[in-house]
């Protein structure tokens, strides 16, 4: 029963159309570490799904990680509790650009993630890294194919009637 609960809070915090902005982004990050030093152990994994972990500044930039990311990375006791939550969170909600745009935006974000201080995650993290370019590629074949039937069908529909205008005697 708690757990459902949890679930539920967690996918309330994390949905953005309750909120214009994460509640979380309001607590000192600072504080969150210290909640979190209370009961580590399940804390540091609660916080990483519920905190912004990631963000663009603008909509012409690239994503960025968040300071508290990294942090939590580094004092958790189970940094690959943590790393999951991270990963669960990098799948795209909603956004104006092609699926497959987000996930090459997740790889690049990925790229930078810092994790020299926690080596036991650099086999997840590459495995991660590969995941989500396989699954870019894919989108992306998938996209074209697309673009090009409905370009296809655009263009038998709109070529047709001026055909059918050219050839009509004068």
């Amino acid at each position: 029963m708690e757990s459902t609960i949890s679930g539920k809070l967690l996918g309330l915090l994390n949905d953005p159309s309750r909120f214009s902005k994460n509640p979380m982004d309001t607590v000192a990050d600072d504080i969150i570490i210290g909640w979190c030093d209370l009961d580590p152990k399940t804390r540091y994994p609660v916080a990483a799904a519920v905190v912004t972990l990631f963000k663009r500044p603008n909509d012409k930039a690239p994503y960025e990680w968040a300071s508290l990311t990294r942090q939590l990375l580094l004092k958790a006791p189970d940094p690959h509790a943590v790393f999951k939550e991270i990963v669960s969170r990098l799948r795209p909600t909603s956004s104006s650009r092609s699926l497959a745009t987000e996930l090459e935006a997740r790889v690049t974000l990925l790229n930078r993630l810092d994790i020299n201080a926690v080596p036991e995650l650099a086999a997840d993290l590459d495995a991660t890294k590969a995941t989500l370019k396989h699954r870019s590629e894919l989108e992306r074949r998938r996209e074209t194919e697309e673009d090009r039937a409905r370009n296809g069908r655009f263009e038998k529909r709109s070529i047709r009637p001026a055909l059918t205008y050219m050839s009509r005697p004068l």
